[in-house]
């Protein structure tokens, strides 16, 4: 427990010392928030000329109209979010982990020169990313299908598995940038040190996964918030994005310090 208040205290740090590292998580934010604007608006002109044909086409006519819209904007709005943490979100969160790795050392990088290192890194970081998904969606849709048809218990396996893949996949991005010496050699010395600090990283990353699962059970509830108020669909997903918002800040940040922290005491 002492560690991770004071691996958290760093995190705390570093974004009071370097605004800018806060800044670039809010963009994500923002981002995020402009999708759903978007997607709110998708059956009004003038967004529907755009979007309205794409949703016929892959669902009905029927969600275009109210309630039901509010029933198709989870799916949708997820759709985007992985759009977003893909495209975007791997080379903020490349950029952000340049920003703390100079900050640790007492150094100063102008966002610029940050983001000229991580474009020559952009697939790499991509690739990684995927990988990290993709096992974490396939574990999670085999042990649903494994574990018995519960709620509860889907949810605490999914929890536990979820923590678990996270903690081990965490030292990826962070690797990629920092040791620097080619994808195979920083995917696997980032997944080495994943494996080796498990323990550590489940029990820091505890609460902030508990939050994006709690976001994640509130919408398995869309049918039942449409019948009664769907505009707290809207309010759930804008919720979401906070969380996902505070979960990102303490992820990336307390993982990077931590991957820092082993490669001094290693060196």
């Amino acid at each position: 427990m002492t560690k991770i208040v004071e691996i958290y205290k760093q995190v705390f740090s570093v974004l009071q010392k370097n605004p800018t590292v806060l800044f670039l998580f809010l963009i994500l934010g923002i981002f995020d928030t402009i999708a759903l604007t978007i997607l709110f608006f998708a059956p009004i002109p003038p967004v529907s000329y755009v979007l309205a044909p794409i949703i016929r086409t892959f669902w009905t006519d029927q969600f275009l109209h109210y309630p039901y819209n509010f029933l198709l904007l989870p799916k949708l709005f997820g759709h985007a979010h992985f759009l977003i943490s893909t495209v975007i979100g791997v080379f903020i969160s490349g950029l952000i982990i340049k920003k703390i790795e100079a900050d640790t050392k007492g150094e100063k990088i102008s966002t610029l020169f940050a983001s000229g290192f991580v474009l020559k890194k952009y697939i790499s970081l991509v690739v990684a990313w995927l990988i990290s998904y993709g096992v974490f969606t396939a574990g999670l849709k085999g042990l649903l299908y494994l574990l018995p048809k519960n709620l509860l218990i889907h949810l605490i396996g999914g929890f536990i598995l979820g923590l678990l893949i996270q903690s081990i996949f965490a030292f990826l991005l962070p690797s990629l940038i920092i040791v620097n010496q080619g994808f195979f050699y920083s995917f696997l010395e980032g997944l080495r040190c994943g494996l080796k600090n498990v323990g550590i990283m489940s029990a820091l990353f505890a609460v902030p996964m508990l939050l994006v699962f709690a976001a994640s059970f509130a919408k398995l509830y869309t049918p039942l918030f449409v019948q009664i108020y769907p505009e707290l669909v809207l309010w759930v997903l804008a919720g979401g994005i906070v969380i996902t918002l505070i979960v990102d800040i303490l992820i990336t940040s307390s993982a990077t310090l931590v991957f820092l922290k082993g490669r001094n005491e290693k060196s």
